[in-house]
């Protein structure tokens, strides 16, 4: 029993470590960013196409953590972080401000859906115009699966 206890310990440790070394990791760091993002947005087309039931606070609450993570988007891709598995495209760097700029608008319209979705049919618009967003910069500054 106490061996295992130990090494159950041992084990959260590592893990614990493991998220710590990650933690500073830039290109770690925004792609689980980006995950959430595709989770929330997973969890909101979900309600729009009728899939789940259409639930104002849980919509509202996706929308906000879109807003959040949208903020954190522009220091997470600092200069030179393209070293390791990452599908940033260098344009990134070229076109900085551009950049910084679609995660404002994300971050703009995330805020504004919040308060405007009231059904499935504004939560359908709202959806719309942040998945633009996403789709705008992802087709200018991220590479293509092949």
């Amino acid at each position: 029993m106490q061996r295992t206890v130990i090494a159950a310990l041992g084990v959260l440790i590592a893990s614990g470590l493991a998220v710590l070394a990650q933690s500073s990791d830039p290109i770690t760091q925004r792609q689980n960013l980006m995950k959430n993002n595709q989770e929330q947005m997973r969890a909101l087309t979900g309600m729009a196409r009728g899939q789940a039931p259409f639930n104002a606070a849980t919509a509202q609450a996706a929308f906000q953590r879109l807003e959040q993570n949208a903020s954190q988007i522009p220091p997470l891709f600092p200069a030179g972080s393209t070293q390791g598995k990452t599908a940033a495209l260098p344009t990134i760097w070229e076109r900085k401000a551009d950049f910084d700029a679609h995660a404002a608008k994300l971050q703009q319209d995330a805020r504004a859906a919040q308060s405007a979705v009231t059904d499935q049919t504004s939560l359908q618009a709202a959806i719309q115009r942040v998945g633009q967003n996403c789709g705008g910069c992802h087709e200018t500054y991220r590479r293509k699966d092949t």
